[in-house]
C-alpha cells in the first residue's frame, strides 16, 4: 500500500477538472489513504485516468511519423527517423512516465477493489477496466520502447530495470484476458447509480477484445525480432482472431455507410464504429492552454491545412511537413473508390492539368474536418486543435486485423471475404487473385494502409507483418536481423530517465551511436 501512495505522490500532477466531461470529480492521490471506502470513491480513481489518457497525446509522434505515407519531406523534419539513421533515435519528449502514470492509477482499483462493500458483478466492473487500462499501457509501450520497466501489482522502492517486450506481452494479454472476462458489452456498462456512460472512453469487453486482438497479433507477428523466439505464434494469431471475431459477431459495432461517414462520425466520436476513444471533443476548454496545440492524436496536423485550418489557401500544403502527390493517391485509390474524395478536398476537381499552377500536383489531406478554434486572448481565431476524440479503434481496423489472422492462419476465404467487406463500403473493386501476385496477407496489408490512412496504424502494421524493407526507407532496408533484436524499430530512452532510475540501460541498438 505505502509503495503505491509513494508512486502516485511522486509521479502524480494536479487534475484538470472532467467533472462536465465525467460526472466524476477525480480523486487527489493524496487521498488515497483514507477516501477509497465506496463505489464513487473507485470511480473517482477511474475518472483521474481520463486526464493521463488525455496526455497520451502530447507529442508522441516519432514512431507514428517513421510509418507516415509521404511522398516526400519537403522540411527534412522526419528524415532521419524516416531512414533510420544513426541520429534518428529519437526521443518522446514527455518520456513514458505518462504510461506508467496510468498503470499506477490502475493498480490503486485493484488493490482497493477487494475491501469495498459492493456486489461481484460490480466488483468485477472496477477490476475489468484497471485490466484494460494495465494492457493497453503496456501496448503503447511496447509498441513504442520495445523492452520496458515492468510494474505489476506492487512498486519496489528498489530501482528496476526492463524486461524483455516479450514476457511484457504476456503479462499484458494477461491484463486484456481479465479485462474481456470481467467487463460487459457496452450497452450494458453502467456506473454505481446505474447510469450508462455517456462516451465510449469507458472501456467494455468489445474495447478488451479489440486490445487482446492487437496485443496478441503483436506478439505473433514480432516474433523474427523477439529476444526469446521460443513460442508457439500459431496459436497467437488464433486467438487474436477468436478475439476479432467476438466483436464482430457481437453486433453491437457497425460500419459507417460511407467514407464520407467515416470522416464526418467514425472519427469525430461516439460513432456506431467507434470501439473505443478517447475524449477531446467540446472539452478543449478543460485542458491547460500551453497543451493543447501539443496533442497528437492523430496525423492530421502533420499532413492537413487547406481548407480545414481557419484562413489556410491552396498553396499552404507547401509548406506543410508531410504532402502527398495527387498521382499516388490515384494510384492508391483508382476507379470508384470513394475514400479518394473523402479522405482528400475534391480530388477529382484538382486531379486534372488545369490545377497544377495551384496544387502543384499536391493533394489536400481532408479527413479530420473540425477545427477547434480559440474564441479568445492573444491567439484568438487561430486554430489549435481539431474537435474530435481520439479514436483508438474501429471496426474497420477489427475486421482487416481479423483478415490479417485468418490469411496468417491459412484460412484465405474469410480474409478476402473481410477484405472485400471494406472495400465495398467504399464502392472499392473487390478483390481478385491478379492483385500482389496472389499475396492475401499483403492485400490485406495494403487494405489497412488504404483504410486507416494517416490514423497511425501504417508504422506498427509494417513491424507486426515484417514488411520494413520494402515498405519503409534507408537503413530500415539495411540493417540486419540482430539490429532490430537489439531494438532498432523502436525509440531512444528519455536520458532523464535513466538519471531518476540507475537501473535502466539505454536501447542497445541506440546506445552504440552515444
Amino acid at each position: 500500500m505505502k509503495r503505491i501512495i509513494f508512486l502516485l505522490v511522486v509521479l502524480s500532477g494536479s487534475f484538470i477538472s472532467c467533472e462536465d466531461a465525467l460526472d466524476l470529480t477525480p480523486e487527489n492521490s493524496l487521498t488515497f489513504r483514507n477516501a477509497l471506502e465506496t463505489e464513487k470513491d473507485l470511480e473517482g480513481v477511474l475518472a483521474g485516468v481520463g486526464y493521463y489518457m488525455r496526455q497520451l497525446a502530447i507529442n508522441g509522434t516519432c514512431q507514428l511519423m517513421k510509418g507516415a505515407y509521404m511522398d516526400f519531406d519537403p522540411q527534412e523534419q522526419f528524415t532521419s527517423e524516416r531512414t533510420l539513421a544513426p541520429d534518428g533515435g529519437e526521443v518522446d519528449g514527455m518520456g513514458w512516465g505518462r504510461f506508467y502514470n496510468v498503470i499506477t492509477q490502475a493498480n490503486v482499483v485493484l488493490h482497493f477493489a477487494d475491501q469495498v462493500k459492493m456486489t461481484d458483478a460490480r466488483r468485477k466492473v472496477y477490476k475489468g477496466q484497471a485490466y484494460f487500462y494495465k494492457g493497453l499501457m503496456y501496448l503503447e509501450l511496447l509498441r513504442r520502447w520495445g523492452d520496458c520497466i515492468l510494474v505489476k501489482d506492487d512498486v519496489s522502492l528498489v530501482p528496476q530495470g526492463q524486461s524483455p517486450w516479450g514476457e511484457v506481452c504476456d503479462y499484458a494479454i494477461e491484463m486484456a484476458q481479465n479485462a474481456v472476462n470481467c467487463l460487459p458489452e457496452f450497452p450494458r456498462v453502467t456506473d454505481h447509480l446505474g447510469n450508462a456512460p455517456r462516451y465510449k472512453s469507458t472501456p467494455s469487453k468489445g474495447a478488451a477484445n479489440a486490445l487482446l486482438a492487437h496485443l496478441c497479433a503483436w506478439k505473433a507477428g514480432g516474433k523474427y525480432f523477439a529476444a526469446d523466439q521460443d513460442y508457439d505464434d500459431q496459436t497467437l494469431w488464433r486467438r487474436a482472431k477468436e478475439a476479432c471475431d467476438s466483436i464482430i459477431s457481437s453486433n453491437i459495432y457497425a460500419l459507417e455507410d460511407s467514407p464520407e461517414l467515416v470522416c464526418t462520425s467514425a472519427l469525430v466520436g461516439d460513432s456506431k464504429e467507434s470501439i473505443y476513444e478517447t475524449i477531446y471533443k467540446d472539452f478543449w476548454h478543460e485542458i491547460n492552454d500551453n497543451d493543447r496545440g501539443m496533442m497528437m492524436y492523430c496525423l492530421a496536423k502533420k499532413y492537413q491545412s487547406y481548407p480545414v485550418v481557419p484562413n489556410s489557401t491552396p498553396y499552404d500544403a507547401l509548406d506543410q511537413s508531410c504532402q502527398i502527390y495527387l498521382s499516388e493517391m490515384e494510384k492508391m485509390f483508382p476507379g470508384s473508390d470513394e475514400r479518394r474524395n473523402a479522405y482528400f478536398y475534391k480530388f477529382d476537381v484538382y486531379n486534372c492539368p488545369d490545377s497544377v499552377k495551384t496544387t502543384h500536383g499536391l493533394a489536400y489531406p481532408y479527413k479530420w474536418r473540425n477545427p477547434y478554434v480559440e474564441t479568445s486572448g492573444w491567439n484568438a481565431g487561430s486554430m489549435v486543435n481539431y474537435n474530435q476524440n481520439r479514436i483508438w479503434w474501429r471496426l474497420a481496423d477489427i475486421i482487416l486485423l481479423r483478415a490479417e489472422c485468418a490469411a496468417r492462419l491459412g484460412d484465405t476465404e474469410t480474409a478476402i471475404k473481410d477484405l472485400n467487406r471494406v472495400r465495398a463500403r467504399a464502392n472499392a473493386k473487390l478483390y481478385d487473385a491478379s492483385e500482389y501476385e496472389g499475396d492475401v496477407r499483403y492485400a490485406v496489408y495494403k487494405e489497412r494502409e488504404k483504410e486507416l490512412l494517416f490514423e497511425g496504424y501504417r508504422y506498427y502494421d509494417i513491424i507486426r507483418n515484417g514488411y520494413y524493407k520494402t515498405e519503409l526507407e534507408g537503413g530500415f532496408r539495411t540493417a540486419s536481423e540482430q539490429d532490430f533484436r537489439d531494438g532498432a524499430f523502436f525509440l531512444v530512452i528519455w536520458m532523464t530517465s535513466m538519471e531518476n532510475n540507475p537501473a535502466i540501460r539505454q536501447n542497445k541498438y541506440w546506445l552504440k551511436y552515444f
